[in-house]
C-alpha cells in the first residue's frame, strides 16, 4: 500500500522529507502535494542546493503548478492557512504539518476538517495532539480510531527515547537527567534580534554563530509522556554553532548495578535487532558531524557510557537533528496512513 502525503512547510524538514522519500524510490509514501509561501521558483532551487545536504542527486524542475522531482510531478499550494489547503483536491492522505506554526492540535486539525485530509503528523513538539508517538518507543500505542492528529515530539526527544527505552527494559530506570546539545536551528538568528522570534527567552534572538545558547524546552517531559513509568525528570537544553549533528546524554539509576559492557551490549542488540533503523551503535569514537545524514533518532556513543556500582548509568548518543527526525515522520505517516481502526492494536511492547 502507498500513503499518499501532503507537506505543509518546505523548509528544512519538509526539504529533508522530499530528498528522502525521492532517494528511497518505492518506499511505501508518495508526496502528491507541498504548501508553501514561497514562489515555486524558490522551492524548486531550495530543494536543488543545500549548503549541508549538498546538490540535489536528480533532477528538480518545475511545470505550471507543480514540483517535478525526478520526473515525479507535485502539486504545490501557496496558502498561509491550513484551512484553506485543498489537500483532497490532490489526493492527499497525511499531511505533514512541517511549517512549526500550527503545532496546536486545533489549528492542526483543520487539514483534516477543512482540507480533508485523513490524518495528520506534527513535526514538533505540540499542543493537545490526539497522541505523542515515538517510534521505537510506545507508537504501538497508536489507535486509528482516536488519533488523527498526532506529534512525535522533536528531534532531541526522540534520540532520549529511545535510549531510555532500551535501559528501562533491560534494567529498570528512574531518577533521570537528560541534556540536549542542539545544532543550529532554521528559526535561530545570524545576527543578534529582540523582534522576529517566537520565542519568550531573550537569548534565543542572540547570533546563532556566537555563543552556546540555553534552551528552556521541556523535552524531559516529553520523554515521560512516551515512557511514563520513568517518572518525573530533570534536563537541560543547549543551542550551539555547529552547522549540523546533535547530542543527547541521559543519566539515571538502574534497578541493580550493570557495567558499561552491559550496558553497550544492550545498546547494540536493540539497534540490531527491535530497534534497527531507529538506533543506531558505532563502536569508533565519533563527533557531531559523523552522524550526518543518518536516518536513526539517536547514534549511540559506546565511549560515552558511564555505570557506578550503586547503579548508577549515563548513556550519549548523537543524531543528525534534520535527517534522522524526518525519517521518524515518514515512519508515522506510514502507520497512520496503513492502519484501520483496530482496538486491538493497544498491546504491550518491549525489547527486553
Amino acid at each position: 500500500m502507498t500513503v499518499t502525503i501532503g507537506i505543509n512547510g518546505l523548509g528544512r524538514i519538509g526539504r529533508s522529507i522530499t530528498r528522502i522519500v525521492a532517494a528511497a524510490g518505492e518506499s511505501g509514501i508518495s508526496i502528491a502535494a507541498v504548501n508553501d509561501l514561497a514562489s515555486i521558483e524558490k522551492m524548486a532551487y531550495g530543494l536543488r542546493r543545500d549548503s549541508i545536504r549538498g546538490s540535489f542527486p536528480g533532477t528538480v524542475t518545475t511545470r505550471a503548478d507543480h514540483l517535478v522531482v525526478n520526473d515525479h510531478a507535485i502539486r504545490v499550494f501557496h496558502h498561509p492557512r491550513p484551512e484553506r489547503i485543498p489537500w483532497a483536491d490532490a489526493g492527499v492522505d497525511v499531511v505533514i504539518e512541517a511549517t512549526g506554526r500550527f503545532r496546536a492540535g486545533t489549528s492542526a486539525r483543520r487539514h483534516i476538517t477543512h482540507g480533508g485530509a485523513r490524518k495528520v503528523v506534527i513535526s514538533a513538539s505540540a499542543d493537545d495532539p490526539d497522541a505523542f508517538l515515538v517510534f521505537g518507543a510506545n507508537h504501538h500505542i497508536y489507535d486509528p480510531a482516536l488519533h488523527d492528529v498526532v506529534s512525535p515530539g522533536s528531534c532531541g526527544v526522540n534520540a532520549l527515547t529511545v535510549m531510555a527505552k532500551v535501559l528501562l527494559d533491560r534494567f529498570g530506570l528512574r531518577s533521570v537527567n537528560t541534556s540536549v546539545v542542539l545544532a543550529t536551528q532554521g528559526w535561530q538568528k545570524a545576527q543578534d534580534s529582540v523582534l522576529g522570534t517566537s520565542r519568550e527567552d531573550p537569548r534565543l534572538g542572540r547570533a546563532a554563530g556566537e555563543s552556546i545558547i540555553p534552551h528552556n524546552y521541556v523535552v524531559g517531559d516529553l520523554v515521560r509522556v512516551a515512557l511514563p513509568e520513568i517518572g518525573e525528570m530533570r534536563y537541560s537544553y543547549y543551542c550551539v554553532p555547529t552547522p549540523i549533528g546533535s547530542l543527547a546524554q541521559l543519566s539515571g539509576n538502574t534497578d541493580h548495578a550493570v557495567s558499561v559492557e552491559d550496558v553497550n551490549r544492550a545498546m547494540a542488540e536493540a539497534a540490531a535487532g527491535p530497534l534497527r533503523g531507529i538506533l543506531a551503535y558505532d563502536p569508533d569514537p565519533t563527533v557531531s558531524i559523523d552522524v550526518k545524514n543518518n536516518p536513526a533518532s539517536c547514534l549511540l556513543d559506546p565511549s560515552g557510557t558511564q555505570t557506578t556500582a550503586d547503579g548508577g548509568v549515563t548513556v550519549r548518543g548523537w543524531f543528525d537533528n534534520e535527517w534522522g527526525f524526518s525519517n521518524r515522520l515518514l515512519d508515522l505517516a506510514r502507520l497512520v496512513g496503513e492502519s484501520s481502526p483496530v482496538a486491538s492494536r493497544r498491546v504491550s511492547w518491549s525489547i527486553a
